[in-house]
């Protein structure tokens, strides 16, 4: 279950993490799920997991259009942006979402769990092949999973967890 009010909080701040794998990812997107969070943005925690989910598919599968623009933006985002995406920096600037990309208005965030973890594993998949970025072109298949450990960073931070998650603290038996 979700605490947060409709649309984005007025008095929160988008959070700094950390994640440094994609079971980190996963665990975060748990916790949240479970504690309940505040919105920053204007997504919830399964429009993330959708909008997240849907980038690594496509960039498996194909995307279906890019904008024309594209091919000319490319050079000056890959100077400007690319390497500090690799580094796992913050980028300031808020990039345009692809219209298939963009999550249902209504997705729950228990049923977007399952589809992210199922689009982590196939980009997780050592003999996974990749196409081309819009935004990048031509990466590697360790430059893509970078960027989507920083992509899924970035949606995240914008949730802020209502409770502190007590399994994190609690002793293991």
């Amino acid at each position: 279950m979700s605490f947060h009010r409709n649309g984005a909080s007025d008095r929160l701040s988008r959070r700094q993490l950390s994640l440094q794998s994609f079971d980190d990812v996963l665990a975060e997107a748990k916790s949240l799920s479970r504690v309940g969070y505040h919105r920053v943005s204007k997504w919830s925690l399964g429009q993330i997991c959708d909008h997240v989910s849907r980038f690594m598919d496509d960039s498996i599968d194909g995307f279906k259009s890019t904008p024309g623009f594209a091919p000319l933006m490319r050079p000056f985002l890959r100077m400007m942006y690319l390497g500090k995406v690799l580094r796992n920096e913050r980028i300031p600037a808020k990039m345009p979402t692809l219209k298939e990309l963009e999550p249902d208005e209504w997705t729950e965030d228990g049923n977007a769990l399952p589809q992210l973890e199922k689009a982590i594993a196939r980009i997780q998949d050592p003999n996974t092949q990749f196409v081309p970025s819009p935004a990048f072109g031509n990466l590697t298949a360790e430059q893509w999973r970078k960027v989507h450990l920083w992509h899924c960073q970035h949606h995240l931070e914008f949730l802020i967890p209502a409770a502190r998650d007590a399994q994190a603290n609690s002793p293991q038996s």
